[in-house]
């Protein structure tokens, strides 16, 4: 379905679906990296929003979905479900939320894993307003924004703008009382970086990758920080880029936190 299609809330709901409880079963899904019941439960109430003509709550499930779909690299659904939530947004030219700027970052941060960089970008400077507008200039979220935003800089070779904005990730979480292991995630994507805008100067950055990399390990490794889903999520997103820089270790070692979070009960 193209974005320039007409959507499907002109007709008046008949009932809900309950988004909150849906959520909830979702969540637990995910920490326990049971991803194939959590592709079931999603196309399950996808169908039930759809029969009850209730397009918030098939809006929330897309947005659910685009997460899901990046998560397990499935690009067509991943897409389709991008475009129709764009469509239905677009139902609501009126209202300015932080809920429907949040599924704005959702589909750019899809569009952009799934190589469409520079067609995500005027959606994460729709979540940029918004959020920059709506929230408290401390709010965890917009960590998340400029992280994901960054990243996709990162991919445009706009490399002096998105190590700004990891920069301003990690000085917001920082800042914040607590340990977040978010923390980690934008000092590995930092690596990324300086390893990339290095090697398109032909020069190398080893030293910045060692020290960003040492970051990353030195929050990964806090005693402070919950060993729950999220943390086995980030630990699954940092290893990667220990094998890439030849940290082999490291990488068999948060593969292995991660599994055994997910294994429990």
């Amino acid at each position: 379905m193209s974005i320039d299609e007409k959507c499907c809330c002109v007709k008046e709901p008949i009932g809900t679906i309950p988004i909150g409880r849906i959520i909830d079963k979702l969540d637990s899904l995910f920490a326990h990296n049971q991803m194939d019941e959590v592709g079931e439960v999603l196309r399950y109430w996808e169908k039930e929003a759809r029969a009850l003509y209730d397009s918030k709550g098939l809006l929330e499930i897309l947005s659910e979905e685009i997460g899901y779909y990046r998560k397990v690299g499935d690009k067509d659904r991943g897409l389709a479900a991008v475009n129709e939530a764009l469509s239905l947004l677009s139902c609501n030219v009126n209202e300015s939320s932080v809920n429907n700027a949040t599924i704005y970052l959702n589909c750019a941060t899809t569009m952009k894993a799934f190589g469409k960089a520079e067609e995500a970008l005027p959606y994460y400077d729709k979540a940029k307003e918004a959020y920059e507008r709506l929230l408290s200039p401390g709010d965890y979220r917009l960590a998340g924004l400029y992280n994901n935003y960054a990243t996709a800089l990162k991919d445009l070779e706009r490399y002096d703008e998105a190590r700004e904005y990891f920069k301003e990730a990690i000085g917001l979480l920082q800042a914040k009382e607590g340990v977040y292991g978010e923390v980690a995630v934008s000092y590995v994507n930092l690596a990324h970086l300086e390893y990339d805008a290095a090697y398109a100067k032909g020069e190398d950055a080893d030293d910045k990758v060692d020290e960003c990399l040492d970051k990353a390990w030195e929050c990964l490794n806090d005693e402070n920080i919950a060993h729950d889903g999220n943390y086995a999520y980030i630990c699954e997103k940092c290893a990667p880029a220990y094998g890439f820089f030849g940290y082999f270790m490291q990488k068999a070692e948060l593969e292995k936190r991660a599994n055994e979070i997910y294994n429990k009960g």
